[in-house]
């Protein structure tokens, strides 16, 4: 008990640590894991709290409050599903400490428990932080309990958050033996991320059209969860009604099969680690020519071959231009429904700035790719090749640089004709969105890398702690925040002595951001390249 207690905190201390910017002192990496823990709790409290009163709000006339316990559950748990399942296949199956772990005189079963109680922290500061103004939400608005009820529902979701790891340990295992099947294995499993990705997106659009009007359907709620909501019955059962039997029933159904499965998988949890990790080996070679490129390909093509080879890495720095070119197709799609809105919108009197907020929208999107902000630490040990290989530092600089821009500009292209004819922008608006958005994402692009070369994480376990859990990660995101809201303020100053002009001023901040961090990675970034 005392090995699996120590494992365990190890775990959880590298959860918290791998926030850490670069080599600071240890009381600097924890203060940094409690503000990435800060931030993540901050989110899921705006979430919930805006959505939980909203709510309540339709809900309290009918008397059926406790349905805001019930859909702020469901959201809780889909949340974590899709945070979880992006990194159970990197932190439990994929580490790269698997040898030494496995080495050690511990059970397979214990290592993986550990592994998954590590995930399983994350995921709870996520769903307290939403099912605790979900339950504010509920008391204010006529709910009954008081603090026993706030008790009951604490313990409820201690209970309920092991489903959505356990979900997320069982299909990320199935992602990465489907992928570990084939050659290109990298590859599959980005696009079965994606798809996953686009299916979470299509069925989050779909709730949010459905809440439109919550009220009308309201009574029939709950025997809609009578079959796969079961877990979420129990959990408003218990703390709205006081159920103690409901909460037992809840124990019984999320601690049984968390153990269960953890157990089958901690029977061959050494088979399964050494067969994801395996490759096979070729037997039709043959002989060929050996085809020969420039160094700037050479690096380009490794830039592109990690980006797209690596899920994770391609979904946290690429999941902004996937929902920029998603919802700028659907756009175009439901343009008919568009003008409609905006007609009864002009009929009603009311004047929409519909081409500065779309551009801001967008740009937001353009802003969150991040490829640069985690390509120095993905680099890991290997980086004393690239520094000893004899390619100028700024060559290596320019293709980091340039391979995220081949990534920005076709993406910006295709929503800037998209957005134009959904809305029916002008050939002049269309070309200042196009350009904005370039702009906008060379500008992320100088700054992530600068960012990076500040906060260097070449010691990590494995890729997923560097694309999403770095702070160069977590800076350049808050830096994508504030030049968003920056250039909507310069445009909102500017409006009214500039008119539609005002847009040419935000334009030019991040034009002059670009120049400045291009100046700054010609001089400061290759002296802290050379000192990696």
């Amino acid at each position: 008990m005392r090995k699996f207690g120590a494992l365990l905190a190890v775990n959880l201390k590298a959860m918290l640590t791998s926030f850490r910017f670069g080599g600071g002192r240890k009381g600097r990496q924890k203060a940094a894991g409690y503000g990435a823990l800060f931030l993540l709790a901050f989110l899921a409290l705006y979430i919930s709290g805006t959505y939980s009163f909203l709510i309540a709000a339709q809900l309290a006339p009918l008397g059926l409050e406790r349905l805001v316990v019930l859909l702020m559950s469901v959201l809780a748990v889909g949340m974590d599903v899709m945070f979880t399942t992006f990194a159970a296949q990197g932190v439990i199956f994929g580490g790269r400490d698997n040898d030494l772990m496995l080495s050690m005189p511990i059970s397979a079963f214990s290592l993986m428990l550990s592994r998954t109680l590590a995930l399983y922290a994350e995921n709870l500061v996520f769903a307290v932080f939403v099912m605790v103004p979900a339950g504010v939400a509920y008391l204010v608005s006529g709910g009954e309990g008081g603090a026993a009820f706030f008790v009951v529902l604490l313990l409820g979701t201690l209970l309920l958050t092991l489903l959505p790891t356990l979900i997320a340990l069982v299909v990320g295992f199935v992602i990465a033996w489907i992928s570990s099947k084939f050659t290109r294995r990298g590859l599959l499993s980005t696009l079965l991320y994606v798809a996953a990705f686009l299916a979470l997106m299509v069925l989050i659009m779909r709730l949010s059209v459905s809440m439109g009007d919550l009220a009308a359907y309201a009574m029939g709620m709950e025997a809609a969860f009578s079959g796969w909501g079961v877990p979420f019955l129990l959990l408003m059962e218990a703390a709205c009604e006081g159920r103690i039997l409901s909460l037992l029933a809840l124990a019984a159904l999320c601690i049984l099969p968390f153990l269960l499965v953890v157990w089958l998988f901690g029977q061959r949890y050494k088979q399964i680690v050494t067969g994801l990790a395996a490759k096979g080996a070729r037997s039709d070679y043959r002989l060929g020519k050996v085809s020969a490129s420039g160094s700037r390909a050479a690096l380009l093509k490794k830039e592109a071959k990690k980006f797209f080879g690596t899920p994770m890495y391609f979904l946290n720095a690429g999941v902004g231009l996937i929902m920029l070119v998603a919802l700028s197709v659907a756009a175009l799609f439901f343009r008919g429904t568009i003008e409609e809105v905006l007609r009864e919108l002009a009929d009603a009197g009311a004047e929409i700035p519909l081409f500065p907020l779309v551009l801001a929208a967008a740009c937001f999107l353009i802003a969150m790719t991040q490829t640069t902000a985690s390509s120095i630490s993905l680099e890991g040990k290997q980086l004393w090749i690239l520094k000893a290989a004899p390619i100028p530092v700024g060559s290596i600089f320019a293709v980091k640089v340039g391979f995220q821009m081949l990534l920005v500009v076709p993406c910006v292209l295709v929503s800037t004709v998209c957005l134009a004819i959904a809305f029916s922008f002008t050939a002049g608006e269309a070309l200042v969105f196009f350009l904005a958005g370039v702009a906008v994402g060379l500008c992320m692009a100088l700054l992530g890398l600068f960012v990076n070369l500040c906060m260097p994480k070449l010691d990590a376990p494995n890729d997923m702690v560097v694309v999403k859990q770095s702070g160069a990660v977590l800076v350049t995101m808050l830096a994508c925040f504030i030049l968003v809201l920056a250039a909507a303020g310069l445009y909102v100053l500017c409006q009214g002595a500039l008119g539609a002009a005002a847009v040419f001023v935000p334009l030019a901040l991040v034009l002059a951001l670009c120049a400045a961090l291009a100046l700054l990675l010609a001089t400061k970034g290759m002296q802290l390249f050379r000192a990696l």
